[in-house]
């Protein structure tokens, strides 16, 4: 499984950095623009092969990707008049300039004037002094700089330069990166959408999970009637009969339904998820024995701390578990208990509050057998995080699916309403790293994950089938292309900025300064980079 996930994860990446970057790549040939290297990933070479004029290059560090487009005056600065250097000709045009002293050359001498740009119609020519004269060579317009046997850099004529081509085309040029990162997760959405269909709004049941209660009685073709005594009739009105079990907080409801053409009536256990505070009656493990009062948990997500300050119980701290019964609880630093008999209770009391709370609690201990209080609080996220991430506070799930069909506009529109959603998922979680709309910051740097995080996700993802697979290349994709256009220095979202600075002014931003925006910005980004990547490995190891 774990060279299967390497793969999925490297093909992961690599086909969202390919993308981006062969938009980059694509719009700057399409503009004359002249690359000299087309690269998947950073740091040490993996590998080479030059097509054209363009070196395409695999990297060992897989954090990215760039396109190094032709600078205008990068070449011209490597050379200065008073050097020495060689030079190969070939029917009587420069083809090579040698920089290194150690490697052949046709002819070598000290320079005394060199013209690579021809920014104002200048001819490229290079002029060195042989025994005693000076001698002008014409230079071929796709000529190459030789610093070493491995370092062939192709010349850059000012009209093949990044700074050469028009506001309209550079702008163009930039953004294309983070356009084909939306158009490719568009795509996955589309395909992901065309293949599974869109739910049709009936009372037939479609599927039925195997690990779920309804799994016991029903099956796909059924149709469901009434539940606790409610008429059902579509799906949409089944959901609606579900939300208020959930906030009833009931574990139990009455299901009737048409099983090849007859009616039947069964009790069927229901599951609760409180997202606020990561509790669940889901898969209750089998060895927990009953105990007479309180809320049994299930799989479990707790945060542990204040809220304001997060918290890591003791190595020798009793914690809740699954198959432990919350029996009480409070808020923390207050003195008043509320007593847990069932879930009912846990949820009428938990799922009142919307904003961050932390909450003392007192549990029947499976390991101890016998009741604790807590040492950590535990505390919740905020309805308006919940809602910003997509993410349903309160959920009653028995376990079934409705039919799916294929609808042409249907599945399109729910390809395109996938991306909108992933889009704003994504803004909400940039909003409250900036502006948090809590009492209290509830996403913070720690929060983040990187390479070995997304690898964590990409294994959890394939255990969940190829679509769901699909599904995260998608939102990885989106996610990128928003990130990658952020106003900051270094990043594609930067240099769009400065392109704007400068058709508003007329005027250009000066160089120098953009570049040591751009290295100190990409410095802490390498910080947050090893943090983040940090961080990851962390919670692996927690887990």
């Amino acid at each position: 499984m774990i060279v299967l996930s390497i793969i999925a994860f490297i093909f992961a990446i690599g086909i969202i950095i390919l993308i981006h970057e062969a938009g980059h790549f694509y719009f700057a040939k399409k503009a004359g623009i002249l690359c000299h290297e087309f690269s998947i990933g950073m740091g040490p070479v993996l590998w080479q092969k030059r097509k054209g004029e363009t070196m395409i290059s695999i990297r060992a560090i897989p954090i990215g990707g760039y396109v190094a487009m032709a600078d205008s005056t990068a070449e011209q600065i490597l050379i200065n008049e008073g050097d020495t250097i060689g030079i190969t000709v070939e029917d009587g045009s420069v083809k090579e300039i040698i920089l290194d002293e150690n490697l052949d050359a046709d002819f070598r001498g000290v320079v005394k004037h060199i013209e690579l740009l021809g920014a104002h119609g200048e001819p490229l020519e290079v002029t060195i002094e042989l025994d005693g004269e000076d001698k002008t060579f014409p230079i071929l317009r796709d000529a190459f700089l030789v610093s070493s046997p491995k370092d062939r850099m192709q010349i850059t004529p000012y009209d093949r330069s990044f700074d050469s081509k028009k506001i309209s085309q550079r702008f163009i040029t930039i953004s294309a990166g983070v356009i084909m990162n939306f158009i490719l997760s568009i795509v996955l959405y589309l395909i992901i959408s065309f293949v599974t269909g869109v739910p049709a709004n009936t009372n037939v049941v479609g599927s039925v999970g195997e690990a779920y209660p309804s799994a016991k009685f029903l099956s796909a073709g059924d149709k469901i009637t009434e539940v606790n005594g409610i008429k059902v009739d579509t799906w949409d009105a089944l959901g609606l009969v579900m939300d208020d079990v959930a906030k009833e907080g009931k574990t139990s409801i009455t299901v009737s339904y048409e099983h090849e053409g007859q009616t039947k009536t069964e009790e069927c256990g229901v599951y609760i998820v409180l997202n606020s505070f990561g509790l669940s009656n889901m898969q209750i493990d089998d060895k927990a024995s009953a105990y007479e009062k309180g809320a049994q948990i299930g799989n479990l997500s707790l945060k542990y701390g204040t809220g304001k300050e997060k918290a890591t119980p003791s190595d020798d701290e009793p914690v809740l578990k699954n198959g432990d019964y919350i029996t009480a609880i409070k808020l923390h630093g207050e003195s008043n208990w509320i007593g847990i008999n069932n879930w009912s209770d846990l949820i009428t009391n938990l799922n009142a509050y919307t904003d961050v709370v932390s909450i003392d609690y007192k549990f029947y201990s499976q390991d101890k057998a016998k009741e604790i209080e807590s040492q950590t609080p535990i505390y919740s996220y905020s309805d308006a995080l919940l809602s910003g991430q997509d993410i349903i506070k309160l959920k009653a799930y028995i376990g079934i699916s409705p039919e799916y069909h294929f609808d042409f506009w249907g599945c399109t529109k729910a390809g395109f309403k996938q991306f909108g959603e992933s889009s704003l998922v994504i803004f909400s979680t940039l909003k409250e790293l900036i502006a948090p709309s809590a009492n209290i910051r509830e996403v913070g740097i720690s929060d983040l994950s990187g390479v070995v995080g997304i690898f964590s996700l990409v294994s959890q993802t394939l255990s969940r089938g190829f679509l769901s697979y699909l599904s995260l290349i998608a939102l990885l994709s989106v996610n990128i292309g928003i990130m990658n256009f952020l106003p900051i220095p270094a990043l594609d979202g930067g240099r769009a900025v400065f392109l704007i600075y400068e058709a508003i002014t007329h005027k250009k931003p000066n160089k120098k300064l953009e570049t040591i925006l751009n290295n100190i910005v990409f410095i802490l980004l390498l910080i947050l980079f090893v943090f983040v990547t940090y961080n990851d490995i962390l919670r692996l190891f927690k887990k």
